[in-house]
């Protein structure tokens, strides 16, 4: 009888995650309770069915990842999220992702094959509980690892309506979640999904499906809940509300900066790009300069459906 791998099995448990019909695997150490350092992926937790495969793989140790004996490549120092704390480096085999500490505690380091399916993640045992670096590094994994299957992430805020969703896109402090609240206010039946990074998947058939996720910025919204995608819209801040469809090239434009993928691996790129375009082709696409008011919601979800309001609360009472 092998011991060794007895003593392995009882140092280590595994959870499975479904995540836009993806099946995620993470190992965790046996010291750590997962829905305490990942609470927001509890609603995510499956059993998989007999012999399915996890389109991604985790290990998570808090041993330090030694020095890499390898040549790398320094792709990128600086991150929206981190600042100045991240380093992405590429070697001949391997991207390495980390995040610094605060000088009291140990670095954090995932080393990922080139299409991320596996990653093993170097924690922090120290902040495994205090902050979101194990949740960021699972996001930037899954967004890379999924490109292949017509899945892509997205930054968007969506609300969604008997099996219905659309999503909202902009620049970061364009409106999107104050977008996504009106039109929850004025377009009857509405319900947030997700409000920051959904995940859209084309199905066999053509069905566009986006998906809530374990990450929806700072909105506790974490849904495990699948809609059909009916349209996307672009927001602008303006002096007034005008709405535009976009097709073609433009349609592609609108949605493709809102669109999680690193443009160093060709590849996965490429399969992006790909997802966007059939995306664009199949649903409609509009540009919204807007006000942050009622008429703007209405609007938007007139042109983006062709439907007259008739559940509209009254907004002369406002």
């Amino acid at each position: 009888m092998n011991t060794t791998h007895i003593q392995e099995q009882r140092t280590t448990y595994s959870i499975y995650y479904r995540i836009a019909e993806h099946l995620v695997f993470v190992q965790f150490p046996i010291v750590i309770q997962h829905d305490r350092c990942l609470p927001s992926f509890v609603p995510f937790e499956v059993t998989p069915v007999e012999n399915e495969q996890a389109t991604l793989q985790f290990q998570l140790t808090f041993d330090s990842l030694n020095e890499y004996s390898g040549q790398t490549k320094l792709l990128s120092d600086l991150s929206i999220v981190w600042g100045d704390r991240f380093r992405f480096e590429e070697s001949e085999e391997h991207y390495i992702t980390s995040v610094s500490s605060d000088g009291v505690t140990k670095d954090w380091n995932m080393l990922s094959s080139k299409d991320f399916k596996t990653s093993i993640i170097h924690a922090s045992e120290k902040e495994i509980y205090a902050n979101t670096v194990l949740s960021w590094l699972l996001m930037v994994s899954f967004g890379q690892a999924v490109l292949g299957d017509d899945t892509i992430m997205i930054h968007s805020s969506v609300v969604e309506k008997d099996g219905q969703g659309f999503a909202f896109l902009g620049k970061s402090g364009t409106g999107k979640s104050t977008h996504s609240r009106l039109w929850i206010k004025y377009n009857k039946g509405f319900q947030l999904l997700n409000d920051d990074n959904p995940a859209i998947r084309i199905l066999a058939n053509n069905k566009v499906m986006i998906y809530g996720t374990p990450w929806s910025g700072k909105t506790p919204c974490y849904r495990n809940l699948a809609v059909e995608l009916k349209g996307i819209i672009r927001l602008n801040q303006a002096s007034a509300n005008s709405f535009e469809k976009k097709i073609g090239t433009a349609a592609f434009i609108t949605l493709l900066p809102s669109c999680s993928s690193i443009r160093w691996n060709r590849s996965l790129f490429a399969s992006m790009n790909n997802t966007v375009q059939r995306i664009v082709q199949l649903l409609p696409i509009g540009y919204l300069n807007c006000l942050p008011d009622a008429a703007a919601a209405v609007l938007a979800y007139q042109e983006i459906t062709k439907k007259e309001i008739t559940t509209l609360n009254k907004i002369e009472n406002e």
